[in-house]
């Protein structure tokens, strides 16, 4: 266990690395996705707070306590910080953290909700502190790849614990062995997946910055390219591949009619994707199935069924709902035999457990970033475009990730942490110039040197 825990942080430190980043609220960024990998395959979640008598979870809670803490001293030593949160793009987050904790107090167990729902708003503070003390000034390509390539670090855990502790990193399934599960679920390993699929494809189609080695800027995408593609496809998730193909489409679309360019790689990519689904058809059909069939796949492998259950369970609360993470009173939803703790959509999981107000405001934390993301993308100047475009196809991602799985609210997973840490930074008007800490400071405090005048002219 504490071998496993100590890779995973260095996993995290050497990502952290070679991101370029250099700050310290990054570093925090990075481990703060560490907690989401299991240490014990054998240990269950935290269910109730009897749970925090295990090594494991206590090891995760430190990583997550220790994190959160950082980025809210960080915070406070900012002068009007806090009042970040009284901001109209906050308002739906506060809302709906104030309102879920109203309709959990109700509940005979509090605890393990109001606990999550903590972890939850850690997640905007800290996205709060990465704009404010690292993201504010910088270019959108840079802030990008330092938000994306947090991920990273669960993707190269997958495949080096497939290798090292198999046990851990697989699930053996009707459809066979899958990444994930136990380790990390495979929708959350896909998703992460996906998201450094988007980075590293954009990073390698966009001329070379400049700022770093050569070999850095070029090989490290490859890497992150060749990882990603490695774990989505043996992770098997079938809502992460959709994800990360509607993701893609975003991301080649081109946005201008003037673009040649990007309409000839657009064009390029879509009949190189034809060619490939024409050439393996086969293939990829059995790896959708997994084993299932057809008439089971178009059901959602039963999800439609659930969340028609699930409807008729909103009338018995349409305020506050049954409670944040609960289905029902009991907290659990039983269809077809099955205990169900999870409504396996975001918004249909925010409309039973938090009522329809709760509801809005999820709908609104999902839908803002991306709408904001697509206004910079139609304004922003021509160096700039393809990189706002990179932030819209991951927003995208996450509203599709959020139909049939993981989203903004919910167990806390990757998606969530991504979703809540770049939300500032969407929504945030960004500077008409981009400059360094530096020459910001010699702008804005050093008087401008006084122009020679021509000899022979007085003053």
């Amino acid at each position: 266990m504490i071998t496993v825990f100590l890779v995973s942080l260095g996993l995290a430190l050497i990502a952290f690395l070679l991101s370029g980043a250099r700050r310290l609220v990054y570093l925090l960024y990075f481990l703060a996705y560490v907690p989401f990998l299991s240490l014990d395959p054998e240990g269950a979640g935290l269910s109730d707070l009897s749970g925090l008598e295990r090594v494991d979870v206590r090891l995760k809670m430190g990583v997550r306590l220790a994190t959160a803490g950082a980025c809210l001293l960080l915070l406070a030593r900012r002068r009007g910080a806090l009042l970040q949160l009284f901001q109209p793009a906050s308002l739906p987050i506060v809302f709906f953290v104030l309102w879920s904790a109203t309709g959990t107090l109700q509940n005979p167990s509090p605890g393990v909700p109001l606990l999550r729902l903590g972890e939850l708003f850690s997640f905007y503070l800290m996205g709060m502190c990465l704009l404010l003390t690292a993201d504010r000034y910088q270019a959108p390509r840079r802030v990008l790849r330092w938000h994306c390539l947090g991920l990273w670090p669960l993707c190269l855990a997958a495949l080096c614990f497939a290798a090292t502790h198999p046990t851990l990193a697989y699930h053996l399934g009707p459809g066979g062995l899958r990444l994930g599960h136990r380790m990390l679920d495979a929708t959350s390993l896909g998703f992460a997946a996906a998201l450094i699929l988007l980075w590293s494809t954009h990073e390698l189609r966009q001329p070379r910055e400049g700022e770093r080695h050569r070999g850095l800027e070029r090989l490290m995408p490859l890497l992150a390219l060749g990882t990603a593609f490695a774990v989505l496809v043996y992770a098997r998730s079938r809502g992460a591949m959709i994800a990360a193909f509607v993701g893609q489409l975003v991301l080649w679309w081109p946005l201008r009619r003037d673009d040649s360019r990007s309409r000839t790689l657009f064009v390029l990519a879509s009949v190189g994707a034809v060619c490939v689904t024409i050439a393996g058809s086969g293939m990829i059909a059995d790896w959708f199935l997994r084993g299932d069939g057809v008439a089971n796949l178009l059901s959602g492998t039963g999800r439609t069924s659930l969340w028609a259950g699930l409807l008729d369970e909103v009338p018995r609360a349409p305020l506050l709902g049954a409670g944040y993470l609960s289905l029902s009173s009991e907290g659990f939803f039983e269809h077809g035999g099955v205990r169900w703790t999870n409504a396996h959509n975001t918004f249909l999981f925010a409309l039973v457990s938090t009522g329809i107000p709760g509801l809005a405001a999820v709908v609104a934390i999902a839908l803002l970033p991306a709408w904001a993301a697509l206004r910079k993308a139609l304004s922003a100047p021509a160096n700039e475009q393809a990189d706002w475009m990179l932030l819209l196809a991951a927003q995208v991602t996450l509203l599709v990730t959020a139909i049939a799985g993981y989203g903004v609210l919910g167990y806390p997973n990757p998606a969530m942490l991504f979703a809540y840490a770049i939300y500032p930074f969407s929504v945030a008007r960004r500077p008409a110039v981009y400059r360094p800490r530096k020459a910001r400071r010699s702008a804005s405090f050093a008087a401008p040197a006084p122009t020679p005048a021509p000899r022979g002219v007085a003053r």
